[in-house]
């Protein structure tokens, strides 16, 4: 029952002695991120349940990260190399009906589906945009374990198990591509503060494959100090790490996103065979508000900086048979070597 977040951490216990490894050969040679996703801090149990992710990034990529990163950044666009990140990611998210004690789910209300992937990521931060995209594959359904891993964790914090489990999606081979472009305004001095500023942040994001297919646009409204440091939170559920800063940078913010959905496998179920589904909205928004924090330290550490991001993310209902918005909470923690 433990195997996959035992799995999940020797992961992360491995990445880390690479990261080691790396920033030994190159200073400042990149950035891991650790994301968790959960609707408990807001004292729910349903839908968007939990999310894990690990991602790195490299400022100076070499090897296959390298090559890979330079031929994804070729095939899409990417102009300016010079300011190429490229990394990989490692991840698993889950979904719950909101009654997770009967064993035989409500047909009405979303199906049980777990989804665990790895992706390459490549970055580009230039000037006042950054430009991200990420190709993932991997499985969902049963062999993606997130059953599992979610029960595990109950019995751990003494939580009601999931029974209907094996109702979910059947397994399925995901693949996805997603992309995402950020334009960043001047920051403007708040009543002629020298650490108080203000900017907005405009993003278009699409995504592609049988996982999902859509596209969104929004924008996010922040007050901080620093704010050319940083491209302020994500939205939906992939966060990639920010470089290091030269100054100290934090802000408070509110953003929203109104995404058109296409296809979502987690509600329209599998793509070649029938499975537990339901019917979606076509548009969904996302609402986020919370704080983000990055402390650069002195250059003799290991850790160069730390940054730290909490959200608390609203989204609308996702299908016709939705009683209620959802709620859940996000923290990201990424590491500077």
């Amino acid at each position: 029952m433990l195997r996959l977040p035992i799995i999940f951490f020797s992961a992360l216990a491995l990445c880390a002695s690479v990261v080691s490894a790396s920033s030994r050969a190159d200073e400042n040679n990149g950035a891991l991120l650790i994301q968790w996703d959960n609707d408990k801090v807001v004292n729910t149990d349903r839908h968007y349940t939990n999310g894990m992710r690990i991602a790195y990034t490299a400022n100076t990529p070499v090897g296959w990260i390298k090559d890979s990163g330079e031929t994804l950044a070729d095939i899409f666009g990417f102009t300016d190399h010079s300011a190429l990140r490229a990394g990989w990611t490692l991840g698993q998210d889950m979904y719950t009906p909101e009654d997770v004690e009967t064993y035989t789910p409500d047909p009405l209300d979303r199906p049980y589906a777990g989804w665990t992937y790895v992706g390459l990521t490549v970055l580009n931060d230039y000037l006042d945009t950054q430009d991200t995209m990420e190709l993932d594959i991997g499985v969902v359904g049963p062999s993606s374990r997130a059953g599992h891993t979610q029960n595990a964790f109950h019995r751990l914090i003494n939580s009601p198990l999931s029974h209907g489990w094996r109702s979910q999606i059947d397994d399925e081979v995901g693949l996805l591509a997603t992309r995402t472009y950020k334009v960043r305004s001047n920051a403007r001095s708040v009543y002629g503060s020298d650490w108080l500023q203000t900017d907005f942040i405009g993003h278009g994001t699409a995504q592609l494959g049988n996982v999902r297919t859509g596209a969104g646009v929004g924008a996010t409204a922040r007050l901080g100090e620093n704010l050319a440091e940083d491209f302020g939170p994500i939205f939906g559920t992939f966060a990639l790490p920010h470089k290091r800063p030269n100054k100290l940078t934090y802000s408070v913010f509110i953003g929203a996103e109104t995404r058109a959905v296409a296809r979502d496998i987690f509600l329209d179920g599998n793509t070649f065979q029938d499975s537990p589904s339901v019917d979606k909205n076509p548009f969904v928004i996302e609402v986020r508000t919370g704080f983000t924090v990055h402390v650069p330290l002195p250059d003799t550490w290991r850790i160069k900086a730390m940054r730290a991001s909490i959200n608390i993310v609203n989204r609308t209902r996702e299908f016709k048979t939705q009683d209620k918005a959802d709620h859940y909470g996000s923290a990201q923690i990424t590491m500077n070597f």
